[in-house]
């Protein structure tokens, strides 16, 4: 007998927010997308710490020894939101979100290290949602060129982002959620500003709309959505958010068909059906009389 485990709601509205993330870095096109991805998060930084200023002080009283890490969960999401964002300039949104989201993989491999323990049921929602992606962005892979640089930075993507999750898993159990979330979004922004002045791409000086573009992310996809997914993770296992965020995909093509009037390819529809397969099948458990 099996009985099916209740996705939190706050992990659903995630999923809502942070699908539109790719129809916003589309819009903010052609702005380089290192300052796409560092007004993103530097304009989060801003929302998060003005939003949790009454516990800002807790950042001091994080220990010696867990503030390397918190430098190192914002150079992961930097590394995590600028190769992401320049996929979307060599690959389809449907491809790079798909393939990003295949952070499951990493993330269960990544979340033994907390202890989270991968059931086979698991394993296998996170396959059959892996294979869901696979079908997505197939026509990418078969177009190869510059197609095949947006795979692998989407790839590169979805590794730092598991890395981000389990790092931040750790910390945020002695830190206050929207500190932490903004003190990590601010080194992530110092880092990408940087890395835009040594590549030539500043954050000044961009058409009206990408700034339009990247406070709107910003704010719905990074301070709502990060948000309530960080959230989800204290009570959810690492790899069992990863796999439900595979929902991404699914609601960023319905978000760019809307908006945009692009109507999903057919393997994207079918994808998108195979990665919700997954998704269910990840979140059913066995009682403990089949066990």
């Amino acid at each position: 007998m099996t009985s099916a485990r209740r996705i939190p709601l706050a992990l659903v509205l995630a999923i809502c927010a942070i699908s539109t993330g790719a129809p916003f870095a589309r819009w903010a096109a052609p702005a380089p997308a290192v300052a796409v991805a560092a007004l993103r998060v530097a304009f989060a930084a801003v929302l998060l710490l003005g939003a949790g200023w009454r516990d800002v002080p807790a950042l001091a009283r994080i220990a010696p020894r867990d503030r390397p890490l918190v430098a190192l969960s914002g150079v992961l999401l930097a590394i995590h939101f600028g190769a992401w964002i320049a996929s979307l300039s060599f690959t389809s949104t449907a491809a790079s979100v798909a393939l990003v989201c295949t952070n499951p993989i990493f993330a269960a491999l990544f979340g033994t290290l907390l202890g989270d323990r991968v059931t086979r049921r698991e394993l296998a929602g996170i396959a059959v949602a892996a294979a869901g992606c696979a079908v997505l962005a197939g026509g990418d892979w078969r177009a190869g060129g510059d197609a095949l640089i947006g795979d692998g930075l989407a790839v590169v993507g979805a590794a730092t982002a598991a890395a981000y999750l389990v790092v931040g898993r750790r910390l945020r159990a002695s830190v206050p959620l929207l500190p932490y979330l903004g003190a990590v979004n601010a080194i992530a922004a110092a880092a990408l500003i940087a890395t835009g002045a040594v590549l030539g791409a500043p954050i000044l000086g961009l058409p009206g709309h990408a700034y339009l573009a990247c406070a709107g992310s910003a704010l719905i996809a990074s301070f709502i959505g990060h948000s309530l997914l960080n959230a989800a993770v204290r009570t959810t296992p690492t790899h069992l958010v990863a796999l439900a965020v595979l929902g991404e995909p699914v609601g960023s093509s319905l978000i760019t068909w809307l908006a945009f009037g692009e109507q999903p390819p057919a393997h994207a529809a079918l994808g998108g059906a195979v990665i919700l397969a997954g998704i269910a099948a990840g979140f059913v458990r066995r009682s403990p009389v089949d066990r």
